[in-house]
């Protein structure tokens, strides 16, 4: 499997059933002290995309040299929390909203709790 942590963003692959060991990361990967809360990845590319908790994008990333580095593609402009992610093909499936899924650390009164379809061509991005 493969996966993001806390305020780094960090890439990693299970090489044996026990071990996990990140190959890359990226610090800050969504500002100073915004974590990230939600990931997913886009089927048979290189690329994934991520949410920060208050750092107001959704990231599209990609794996580069190798999958040691990870490459911001694409940031999303978004108003609020990204609290879940889902990806399909051409479609990013965000739900958005007011306060962090896991806590009531801060609210954003001016975002609404919704689900948010952004299309997107992953392709295009992997081709810059």
């Amino acid at each position: 499997g493969s996966g993001i942590n806390a305020e780094y963003g960090k890439q990693w692959y299970q090489r044996r059933v026990r071990e996990k060991k990140p190959v890359a990361s990226h610090r800050n990967a969504h500002g100073p002290g915004s974590w990230v809360c939600s990931i997913a990845a886009f089927r048979n590319t290189e690329c994934f995309v991520s949410g920060g908790s208050s750092g107001g994008f959704i990231k599209v990333w990609s794996c580069a040299e190798n999958y040691l580095s990870l490459s911001c593609l694409k940031e999303i402009p978004m108003v609020g929390t990204v609290n879940s992610l889902a990806v399909n093909r051409g479609l990013i499936v965000a739900g958005v909203g007011q306060e962090h899924k896991w806590g009531r650390w801060w609210s954003d009164k001016k975002a609404r709790n919704r689900i948010v379809l952004i299309p997107i061509c992953v392709e295009d991005e992997v081709d810059r």
